[in-house]
C-alpha cells in the first residue's frame, strides 16, 4: 500500500465534497423541477453551477494553469 502525501488528501477531499455538493445541486433542481417550484430550482442550479466553477478551478489549479500574477 503506498501512502499518499498530505496535499494530495487535501485536494481529493476538496475534489469529492465539491462533486457531492455538485451532484446535491443537480438533484434538488431536478426535484424543484419536478414539483414545479421555480425558486426552488433556479436555487439549486445557482448551487450546482457555483460547485462546477469551484471543480473548475481545482481542475486548473491541480495542472498548473491558473494565473494568479497581477498586471
Amino acid at each position: 500500500m503506498t501512502a499518499v502525501p498530505p496535499p494530495t488528501n487535501k485536494v481529493l477531499a476538496r475534489k469529492i465534497v465539491g462533486t457531492c455538493v455538485f451532484l446535491a445541486g443537480l438533484v434538488g433542481a431536478a426535484v424543484g423541477i419536478w414539483t414545479l417550484d421555480v425558486v426552488v430550482a433556479v436555487l439549486w442550479l445557482v448551487v450546482a453551477s457555483l460547485a462546477g466553477f469551484y471543480l473548475l478551478k481545482l481542475r486548473a489549479e491541480a495542472r498548473g494553469r491558473l494565473d494568479r500574477t497581477s498586471p
